[in-house]
């Protein structure tokens, strides 16, 4: 059990770093699970919460540190998404909702763009105490989580809708 939960940390800070536009994605997942594994011991006796959300804190000041050490890479690239790999079986409509998210999303800010790409990473049963877990990491209440993210995907919404009409025309 505690290797499944590993495993989907570390594929969800994977996923969080490429999405940021981070060649280097695993070695930075790898910094972040290697800071947590030296704080685990005095931490394990006070935190309570979902243990990701403390992995996705500490990701995001190590990309922030990263962001530091190495600016003219930020400033050569250009912000791009990565995106699932495309399955064979998905429809080209999928796909370009898929694609039109994914421009939209770089509209928002990066905060809220963080907090609906972190809100929406867990399904089924784990979502619910991960969204706990990351309402307690944003000192908001979970109700006040759920106001933010629709308030972000309402402003998503026109613009991927005005995305998929214009590339079907």
């Amino acid at each position: 059990m505690a290797a499944k939960k590993y495993r989907e940390i570390y594929e969800g800070l994977v996923k969080l770093f490429r999405w940021r536009g981070y060649y280097d994605a695993e070695e930075l997942a790898d910094e972040v699970i290697d800071r947590v594994i030296v704080k685990a011991q005095g931490l394990a006796k006070t935190y309570v919460g979902e243990p990701a959300a403390y992995f996705f804190g500490v990701a995001k000041n190590v990309g922030r540190e990263r962001d530091r050490r190495h600016p003219q890479e930020l400033l050569d690239q250009n912000f791009q998404a990565t995106e699932e790999p495309v399955e064979d079986n998905e429809s080209t409509e999928g796909r370009v909702r898929r694609e039109c998210l994914n421009k939209c999303l770089r509209t928002l800010d990066q905060a809220d763009r963080e907090l609906v790409l972190l809100y929406y990473q867990e399904t089924r049963q784990p979502k619910i105490a991960f969204r706990k877990a990351l309402a307690e990491q944003l000192r908001i209440e979970t109700n006040a989580l759920r106001v933010r993210v629709y308030r972000a995907r309402a402003r998503l919404k026109p613009c991927v809708e005005e995305c998929v009409k214009k590339r079907k025309q």
